[in-house]
């Protein structure tokens, strides 16, 4: 009984402690200083939600756009500093969301009323630093190094990102990609990235049907026929105008 006591008692002095340590942190959204476009009299609470905003909404931490070293206490950042670039850029960046939301999306009543959704900053950057699309990745991978890296590249960020909202790597995505290569005239890179898809979605008719024309466009009328055949079995609906497609080849052959 007396060691349950004696256990009893060090546990309230362990809590108490904690309760007084966190009653005396320091509060660094209290009293912010130099705040040129959120509100001067912004609350603490609103301010430390409006900063959580910004880093999840962008994937970035607060030294990003503050003086501070990674991984250290708040209260030792100088916050008020404007030493850093991307805060100046951030500055920039809320006054164009703020004159969409206000001017705008805030116009849109003037054509029919309703509900407005606002513009934050997830609703472009979806927790990534740079807003880019996943074909801009590409794009740029392509331009770079070829398609061979660029494929590497659309792997490991599906790897990575599959299943948050930073890229889209739904049914639709690459089939349209290879169709816009495709009409640049980078065939052998669209063959890659529409032959990866029907991997990714082996039941998806477009997938397969995008593919079909892509091999038929490079002349590779046996692969070309295979893809159309595997997309008459995924929609029969479609099976009129896709024997045309695979008469039409085999006609060219004869």
């Amino acid at each position: 009984m007396k060691t349950s006591n004696q256990l009893l008692v060090l546990l309230i002095l362990v809590a108490a402690t904690v309760v007084t340590a966190e009653a005396q942190q320091k509060d660094v959204f209290a009293d912010p200083k130099n705040l040129k476009v959120l509100p001067k009299d912004i609350g603490s609470k609103e301010l430390s939600e409006t900063m959580k905003g910004f880093a999840t909404g962008l994937g970035l931490r607060c030294e990003s756009c503050h003086v501070g070293e990674p991984n250290t206490p708040l209260d030792t950042f100088d916050f008020a500093s404007d030493d850093k670039p991307m805060k100046q850029k951030a500055r920039l960046m809320l006054r164009m969301q703020n004159a969409i939301n206000d001017q705008h999306v805030a116009s849109l009543n003037e054509i029919e009323s309703g509900e407005r959704v606002p513009v934050r900053c997830v609703t472009c950057h979806r927790g990534r630093p740079k807003p880019k699309l996943i074909e801009d990745e590409l794009d740029e991978q392509l331009a770079r190094s070829g398609a061979e890296a660029a494929v590497d590249v659309y792997k490991k960020l599906r790897e990575q990102f599959y299943g948050s909202h930073s890229y889209d790597f739904s049914e639709m995505s690459l089939p349209m990609y290879a169709q816009a290569l495709a009409a640049r005239g980078e065939l052998d890179a669209a063959v890659e990235f529409a032959t990866i898809n029907t991997a990714n979605f082996p039941g998806s008719y477009y997938s397969f049907f995008v593919l079909a024309e892509l091999n038929a466009a490079m002349g590779q009328t046996s692969a070309a026929i295979e893809s159309y055949e595997r997309a008459v079995e995924l929609n029969p609906r479609a099976k009129p105008f896709l024997e045309g497609r695979i008469k039409a080849l085999t006609a060219d052959n004869d």
